[in-house]
This record gives structure tokens, C-alpha cells and sequence, in this order.
């Protein structure tokens, strides 16, 4: 059981007590109520002990509590008494009250009952006078539909009738009539859907008119046919003997028998071709017969008059193919004699003009070939010129009936090109295999030349559609201008799918042109009358001779002609793509040797560079007027490749690294030189630079400069010109960074060949017996040696070079120059505090010379025999310069003034100058004092080393030291016994040559 807790009550005032006693339960009532599972119970011992602390106190105040309880109790029952007296007063005025709702609501129900019912009854009433009306409203209703029906019923007969009488009886077939009788039966025929399977009539009817459309179709095909072929040539076509191979008129498959009887029908009653008028009008009932029957006529006569090309232009026509010539003679000779009974004599290779005449003279004259692809296009003109004679302003002009021949033609003319690109064989004559693949395909004359004249060719027909037709072409995304723009290189294959599954129109799917009046509003033209009234307003509108004022004819935007036959040679452009890089390989020859410079620019640069640019530019250009997809991205990758290529022919114009003996400065190699020092400048080799070469070194470098600018604007001008496909691909960032490498080489050159040519101070500095020198006198010799050899070297250096790349080459030259000196200053064995004082003189005059390097000017005193102080200029250096160089020398100025510092100091000299310094620096500067070992381990003692590891590191460092001066002495011996015999063989060879 949970003890009670009580408030503290610091009052014994029993009314406050009952009072907490009362709170309490309130309390305990309200958590009851929110928890059930924990209850809080009133403890009575506990709450008078929590109150009164001792016995007493509880004696004291109990009788008075008692007294206030029991009047506390008594007042309580009087309350209660009094409320139930007051509840049982009232509860026979509630029951009543109770009562009389109750009855109430039962009245309220019977009053509700009674209103449905009179309202039951008054919808009744009404119904049986409404009766009556309503039999004669439906009666009426069903009249109004019987007669509508019949009217209409009677105008289908009589539209049936006309439209047989014009189909059937007429001859000619009055096609003006029937454009518009089909659309009218078509429209009528719809109320009557519902009865065709109920009502026989209805049935048979329907039937009827399905066979009169499909006779119009026929009739259509077979005329058109007559026009352009002629009876006889029609008659075969339509017996499937022709061109069309088995298939019936509209392209669907028919016995013979039914192909007999329709021929025989036709050629009774036209046997004569009809005059451009009617065939107007046979073009407005095809239109009439709807969208699909439209197309279907639209690609059977473009494969009709298409197929004496495919014929005559097969591949397998190509007598200059790669396979041997007996078999390929054979072959196109039978392909020569099968063909030629079925060709129209109008359509033969007649040379009409003197450009064919040229084209005829060619080494080969098959017109299969690809070095006469130009006799195709002729081909085209021709058959265009023969099609406007026979058929003038027949076709609705919005029907673009020479856009889509002229695709289909492109759509072929791409498939052969491909077929003469393959490696496929094609069946010849006697089941031999012909290799279809033209024996000029690596020919890059005879390809660039057909790809021009095939992008010619459908620019031409672009601005003859454009100018003659009125077509308008869709926006190719800005890419137009190149053979394989816009997308165009899958676009015939996806072209040819559409192709199948909308059923022709020259492989354009309908549904793919947007239609645009000049309103902005979209239109889209439908089988029946509608179609029928758009293609009468096009058609009068366009009539000089009409007064008929009409809306304007839609805008049809048609996908665009670039690129449907010359993206044929996308995939095979590799000879193109050789050439010009074998070009470029062969200015890179001319650049190894090359070290011309053109100063036309801001920097002087080697003119192969200009040149190598300037041949890239005008390659994009070449390329660009053929094809912006595919081989412009193959161009770009040679580009890569010969960029490449580039910097490396530009790194090979820097000087070899030197090796062995000869790859020291002053008797010290590039790791003694380095040590101790910060590799932040990179210089890994030594370098000699004849007098001189620092110029072409500094060219090379401007040139890496204008190569990786140039680089960048190549890039952005691929960008610009290359498909949409292909400008996330093209990148060059590698050729960037090839060029920034061979210009930090360079600097690196510049650099470590700089600080070879001060080999000689640097020598001169080491065998300056330091310890002996007692006079303190001006600069030393090497350091005006080392003026000499600096610099007209940076002079010549910060004339050529940007001033970003001088910058760098400052700074690396000063890590370096002062690395090496610091370790040249420890490589000596003792130096005497006079000889302090001096290098601490000749180091202000350096830190003088290398401060003003950034700053140095032609116009400067350069003379080694005057003072430095003569030579500043006003200009001041790079505060980042000049912090980096004063903190190196104060480097060896701090470790000159240790060696300057008495033995006793020198402790504690060193914690306060060198921080940072450690025991191994400590015993550096303790040998160059020249100090006995002892006193040296003492001393290493003091700095915290242990006295055993100390003496060890004296004795290892002293050896060291004598054994690295031994080395350099067997060194400088052994590379001026080199130079020596070096000499004599220079001399023997020239002296051989006298």
C-alpha cells in the first residue's frame, strides 16, 4: 500500500486541517479518475504524525480537532438531508414533465403519417391526369424520329443511286460527283449502324457502298497508272505481273482470277489517259475516302515510279564492285536484261546536259557506283520534270505529294549507299555471290564527293519544295546546315518504322506533322465531308481564276530533308578521318624540327602551333559543311590525339636531364641539394641549358600557353558545332593539363638549368677555405659571379615569359637557389667567425639580388662590379615574394650567427633564435664551429640527448662529413678528367671534317 503524503501544515488551526483533509480527497478523487492503476488511499495515523511531531501536541490539540470534525460532519449530513429532501420534491413534477413529451412526439408522428398520405394521394391524382399527355408527348417523339429516318434513309438511296451512276455507269467515272457522294454516304451511313446486322437490307446496302469505294480506289490507282505508264504497261501492273510483284492494286493481296476480272473491267472502259482535271478530282475522292486509303495511293505511287530507279541504281547493278570482274560483268549484264523490258523509255539515262555528260565520262560508268551517285540525283530531276508534264497541278498542294516522293527517293537512294558501304553479297546470276560493297569506298576523293553532292542534292530539293511547293520545314534544333543534323542519322530508320505501322506516305507517318493555321490553332484533316470542304478551299483558293473568298489553308511543317540520304555516310567516314589526321601527323614532323617563332600575337609563340590550329580550324569547317554528328566527333577524337601528340613533340624541344657526374652544382647531386630544404619547387633533375636556349625554353612555354587558351576555345566551338547527341561527350580537359604539364616542366627547367649555370660560384664558394679567413672585405668573388650568370638570365626570362608563369619561376628559382646554398654552407668543415662575418655579407647581397628578381629591368645596371645598392630599382617585389625569400635567408643568416656565437652562449643562443631546431641541427652548427667531439656530446647533454647517443652521432656526422668532401673532391676530379677527353674528341672530329 502507497503511504500517504500530506502537505506540511506549519499552523495547528484544526479548520486548516480538515481543510488539507478535504483538499486531499478532491484530489485523490481527480487522480482516480484519470488513473485506474494506481490508487492513492487516506492514511489517518499517518497524516496526524506527518502534522504533530510529538505526543504532546497531539494531546493538546485532539479535543479541539474532534470538535471541528463532528461540527465539520454534522454539516455535511445536514447538506445531504437537505438535497435529497429537494430531489424527492421534484421527481413527480420530471415524471410529468417526461410525460407529456412523450405524447407530444407521438402527435407529431400521426401529423407526419397524415401528410405522406394526402401526399401520396396527390401524386396519384396527378399521374392519372398526366397520362394521357405523356402517351402523346412519347408518341410524337417516336413520329419526329420515324420521319428523320426516312428522310434520311431516302437520301442515302438517292446518294447511293448518284454515286453508282457516277461510279459504275458514267465513263469516265465522274469523279467530281463521286468526291462529293462519298463523304455524304459515309455521313448517312453512320444513323443506320445499328441495323446493318438486323435488317438485310440495310446489309446489303452497306456492302454496296464498301464495294463502290474500293472500285473508286482501284479506278484511281489504274488511271494514275494509265497517266504515267500507259494501258499496257497499267494492265501488267495490275495483274500483278509488273512492277508491283503479285500484290493487287491497293497493295492487299487478290487471287488471280479477281485481278483478271478488274483488269478486264478497266481496261474496257479507260483505255485513254484522262485529262489533269478529272485526275484533280479522282485526287479529292481519294482524299474522301479517308486518311488511310490516301496514304496507301500516296506510297503505291511513289514505289511506282521509284521502282525503274530502284532497278536501274541496285547495287547489284554495280560493275564496280570488289569481286572479279567475269562475275560482275555477268551479273549486271543480266540485271541489265531483266530490267530493261520493264523500264519506261521516259525514264532512261539520256545525257541532257553538259555536267551528265561529264559524269558519263567518268573511269566507271555504272550508275550503281559511288563515284556516280551525281547520276541518281540527275535521275530524279528528270523523272520530277516528267511527273510535273504529266500530272500539272493535279496533287492538293497540301498534300505534299513531292516532299514525300522526294523522301521516298531519299529513303532508297540510302539504302543502296548503305549496301555499297556493307560487306553483304547479293545473289547474281547463275546463284553467284556478288560483293556488294563499291570498290571506292576507301576512295576519300570519290567519298567526300558523293556526300557532297548528296547534301547538295537535298539542300536543293529543300529550297525547290520551299520555293515551288510552298512546304515549310520544322526547326531542326539549330544543327541544320550538316548532313547528319538534327538527328537525322536515326531518324530514317525511325522513319521507316513509322513507315509500317501507318501504311506509306513515302515512309512519313501523317501523324507526326503538325498542322498550323495562320491563327495559331492546330488542324487535322478527316476522312468524309470535312476533308472534302478543307481540300475544295485550298484548291479554289489557290485558283487564280476563283472569287470564292475562303479561310487561309493550313501550314503543314514537315520534318526536314538534310541528312535522309547523307547520314548514310556516318558510319563510314574512317578514310575522311585518316586523312586528316595523317595530315596533322605530318605538320607534328615539320614542328619537331621547327623552331620558327611568330610574333604577330600577344606572346611569341612557334608558328607550328598557329599553323597546327589553323589546319584544325579549317578541317571543323570542311567537316561542318558535310556532317555535324558522327564524324565530327571521330574528327574531334583525332583532334585529341594529335594534341597529344603535340605536347610531346613540345616537351621533346627541352634539354635532357644530366646523369651521373655531371648531374651535381657545385660537387653536391640533386638530392644533396634538396636536403634539409622544401620540395615545394618540384625539382626532381639538373638540367644544363646552353646560352641561349632559355629563350626557345621560354617559347616553348608561351606556346603551351596559347595552346591550352586555344584548347579551351576549340573546345567551346565543338560544343557549338556538333549535334545535340554529342556535346555532353566532348571534353578536353587531358589536352589541357598535357600542355599545363609541359609548361610546369619548363618552369622547372628554366629553374634547376639557372642554378647550374652558378655551378661554378657554387664551387668557388666550397673551396674558399673558410676557417683561415681573418679579413672581412667586400661581396665575395662567387657572389659576383653568381650576378653574372642570374641576371641577364631572368632578364631575358621576364621579357618572354606571362608574368604569372615569371612569378612561379621566382619563387621556385629562390626555394631552390637558397636551399642550395644553405646545404653548401653546411658541407664546409670549419668557419672561423671572420669567415661569418663575410658569408653574412655575401648573403645580404644575395637576399638583395633575389628580392629584386620580380622587379628587374633592362634599364638596370647589370655590370657584376656594382654594388647591389646601385642596381634597386623602385619597383617593389610581391609581398608573398619577399616573405618567402626572407624567411629562407634568415634561415642561413640564424645559422651563421650560431656559428658566429662564443661555445658558452651557444645553448642558449640556439633555443632562442632556433625554435624549431633539433639536436641533429645543434651539432651541425657545432661542427661548422669547428668544437672537439667531447666537448660536442657535453653539449648534446645539456640539450636533452643521452651522452652515449650523442658521442655516436658526433663521430657519425663527423665521418660523414669527411667522407661526402672526399666524394665531391673524387667527383670534381673525375668530371674535369671528362671534360678533358670530352675536348680532345670535339677536336679529333672537327679536325676530321677540315
Amino acid at each position: 500500500m502507497t503511504k500517504t503524503t500530506m502537505p506540511t501544515s506549519q499552523s495547528q488551526d484544526p479548520e486548516e486541517l480538515v481543510d488539507t483533509i478535504d483538499s486531499f480527497c478532491a484530489s485523490t478523487s481527480t487522480s482516480t479518475s484519470t488513473s485506474t492503476t494506481r490508487r492513492i488511499q487516506f492514511d489517518p495515523v499517518d497524516f496526524l504524525n506527518h502534522h504533530f511531531q510529538t505526543e504532546s501536541s497531539l494531546l493538546t490539540a485532539l479535543p479541539t480537532l474532534r470538535t471541528t470534525l463532528s461540527k465539520r460532519i454534522s454539516t455535511l449530513d445536514d447538506s445531504i438531508s437537505s438535497t435529497i429532501q429537494k430531489q424527492s420534491d421534484c421527481a413527480h413534477a420530471t415524471l410529468q414533465d417526461v410525460t407529456l413529451a412523450k405524447q407530444s412526439v407521438l402527435s407529431l408522428q400521426e401529423r407526419i403519417q397524415t401528410v405522406q398520405e394526402k401526399a401520396r394521394i396527390s401524386e396519384q391524382t396527378v399521374q392519372e391526369i398526366t397520362k394521357e399527355m405523356k402517351r402523346l408527348d412519347y408518341a410524337k417523339k417516336h413520329l419526329s424520329k420515324t420521319i428523320t429516318a426516312l428522310k434520311r434513309l431516302h437520301m442515302l438511296l438517292y446518294a447511293v443511286r448518284q454515286l453508282n451512276y457516277a461510279v459504275r455507269i458514267c465513263d469516265p467515272p465522274d469523279y467530281h460527283s463521286a468526291a462529293n457522294l462519298v463523304g455524304a454516304v459515309q455521313l448517312l451511313l453512320g444513323h443506320f449502324r445499328g441495323y446493318m446486322e438486323s435488317v438485310e437490307k440495310m446489309r446489303m446496302l452497306n456492302e454496296d457502298v464498301e464495294n463502290m469505294r474500293m472500285e473508286l480506289k482501284e479506278g484511281i490507282v489504274f488511271v494514275f497508272r494509265v497517266a504515267a505508264f500507259g494501258s499496257v504497261k497499267a494492265l501488267e501492273m495490275t495483274d500483278g505481273s509488273g512492277v508491283s510483284g503479285g500484290v493487287g492494286i491497293a497493295g492487299v493481296g487478290v487471287d488471280n482470277d479477281n485481278a483478271n476480272d478488274k483488269s478486264k473491267q478497266w481496261s474496257e472502259k479507260i483505255m485513254i489517259p484522262l485529262p489533269p482535271s478529272c485526275l484533280k478530282d479522282a485526287c479529292h475522292v481519294m482524299e474522301a475516302l479517308g486518311q488511310t486509303k490516301q496514304r496507301e495511293f500516296m506510297d503505291l505511287f511513289c514505289r511506282d515510279h521509284l521502282e525503274p530507279y530502284v532497278q536501274l541504281f541496285h547495287p547489284m547493278n554495280n560493275t564496280s564492285a570488289s569481286t572479279g570482274s567475269s562475275s560482275s560483268s555477268s551479273g549486271g549484264g543480266g540485271a541489265s536484261q531483266m530490267t530493261s523490258p520493264i523500264v519506261k523509255p521516259s525514264l532512261k539515262m539520256v545525257v541532257a546536259t553538259g555536267e551528265e555528260k561529264e559524269d558519263v565520262s567518268c573511269a566507271n560508268p555504272n550508275p550503281a557506283s559511288l563515284d556516280q551517285v551525281e547520276r541518281r540525283y540527275g535521275w530524279y530531276r528528270r523523272m520530277l520534270r516528267e511527273l510535273d508534264e504529266v500530272f500539272p497541278n493535279v496533287f492538293p498542294r497540301h498534300w505534299n505529294m513531292e516532299y514525300y516522293m522526294t523522301c521516298a527517293f531519299l529513303r532508297t537512294s540510302r539504302k543502296h549507299l548503305l549496301l555499297l558501304f556493307s560487306e553483304k553479297e547479293g545473289g547474281g546470276v547463275g546463284d553467284k555471290a556478288v560483293l556488294l560493297r563499291d570498290r571506292d569506298c576507301e576512295n576519300v576523293t570519290v567519298l567526300l564527293k558523293a556526300l557532297q553532292k548528296t547534301i547538295l542534292f537535298e539542300k536543293e530539293m529543300t529550297a525547290w519544295l520551299q520555293r515551288e511547293c510552298g512546304a515549310q520545314f520544322q526547326d531542326s534544333g539549330g544543327s541544320g546546315g550538316g548532313g547528319g543534323s538534327g538527328g537525322v542519322e536515326d531518324a530514317p530508320r525511325e522513319r521507316e518504322d513509322e513507315t509500317k505501322r501507318n501504311g506509306g506516305l513515302g515512309g512519313m507517318p501523317q501523324e507526326t506533322i503538325g498542322i498550323q493555321s495562320q491563327d495559331g490553332t492546330l488542324w487535322k484533316s478527316s476522312s468524309g465531308s470535312g476533308s472534302r470542304e478543307a481540300v475544295d478551299n485550298r484548291m479554289e483558293s489557290s485558283n487564280p481564276q476563283t472569287t470564292i473568298e475562303d479561310d487561309a489553308p493550313p501550314v503543314v511543317f514537315l520534318p526536314p530533308l538534310i541528312g535522309m540520304a547523307s547520314s548514310a555516310f556516318e558510319n563510314f567516314m574512317g578514310p575522311y578521318i585518316a586523312l586528316e589526321e595523317q595530315n596533322m601527323e605530318d605538320q607534328l614532323k615539320e614542328a619537331a624540327s621547327d623552331s620558327t617563332v611568330d610574333t604577330r600575337g600577344e606572346l611569341p609563340v612557334l608558328i607550328s602551333s598557329t599553323n597546327l590550329f589553323l589546319y584544325i580550324k579549317n578541317s571543323i569547317t570542311r567537316c561542318t559543311t558535310l556532317t555535324k554528328r558522327k564524324t565530327l566527333f571521330s574528327l574531334y577524337r583525332a583532334f585529341q590525339r594529335i594534341l597529344k601528340k603535340y605536347s610531346k613533340v613540345l616537351l621533346s624541344k627541352y634539354p635532357s636531364a644530366l646523369s651521373g657526374p655531371a648531374a651535381a652544382i657545385g660537387g653536391l647531386g640533386i638530392s644533396g641539394l634538396t636536403a634539409g630544404g622544401s620540395s615545394s619547387s618540384g625539382i626532381k633533375d639538373i638540367y644544363r641549358i646552353p646560352k641561349g636556349d632559355e629563350t626557345l625554353i621560354c617559347h616553348v612555354i608561351d606556346t603551351c600557353e596559347y595552346c591550352t587558351e586555344t584548347v579551351e576555345a576549340l573546345q567551346d566551338l565543338i560544343i557549338d558545332k556538333i549535334d545535340e547527341k554529342f556535346k555532353s561527350k566532348i571534353d578536353m580537359s587531358a589536352e589541357e593539363e598535357a600542355f599545363h604539364d609541359v609548361t610546369a616542366k619548363g618552369i622547372r627547367v628554366l629553374v634547376s638549368g639557372l642554378v647550374h649555370r652558378t655551378d661554378q660560384a657554387f664551387k668557388g664558394m666550397y673551396n674558399i677555405n673558410w676557417s683561415a679567413l681573418d679579413v672581412v672585405g667586400e661581396e665575395s668573388a662567387y657572389v659576383r659571379a653568381m650576378h653574372t650568370e642570374v641576371q641577364p638570365f631572368v632578364l631575358e626570362v621576364k621579357s618572354i615569359l606571362p608574368s604569372s608563369y615569371f612569378r612561379n619561376f621566382c619563387d621556385q628559382f629562390a626555394m631552390f637557389f637558397t636551399t642550395a646554398f644553405f646545404n653548401t654552407i653546411t658541407r664546409q668543415k670549419r668557419i672561423s667567425e671572420s669567415g661569418t662575418q663575410q658569408l653574412l655579407l655575401d648573403v645580404y647581397n644575395l637576399k638583395t639580388l633575389l628580392l629584386r628578381l620580380p622587379v628587374l629591368d633592362k634599364s638596370d645596371p647589370s655590370s657584376p662590379g656594382k654594388s647591389p645598392k646601385a642596381q634597386v630599382g623602385s619597383s617593389i617585389a610581391p609581398a608573398v615574394y619577399t616573405k618567402m625569400v626572407t624567411k629562407q635567408f634568415q634561415h642561413i643568416e640564424t645559422l651563421l650567427k650560431l656559428v658566429g656565437t662564443p661555445s658558452n652562449l651557444l645553448l642558449d643562443v640556439f633555443k632562442v633564435q632556433w625554435h624549431e631546431g633539433t639536436a641533429s641541427d645543434l651539432q651541425t652548427v657545432m661542427t661548422l664551429k669547428g668544437m672537439k667531439r667531447n666537448d660536442q656530446a657535453a653539449m648534446l647533454e645539456k640539450f636533452g640527448v643521452d651522452p652515449i647517443v650523442a658521442m655516436k652521432s658526433t663521430a657519425n656526422i663527423n665521418d660523414n662529413l669527411q667522407s661526402l668532401q672526399d666524394r665531391s673532391s673524387d667527383v670534381a676530379a673525375k668530371v674535369n678528367n671528362d671534360l678533358i677527353q670530352m675536348r680532345e674528341k670535339v677536336e679529333r672530329f672537327r679536325g676530321a671534317f677540315r
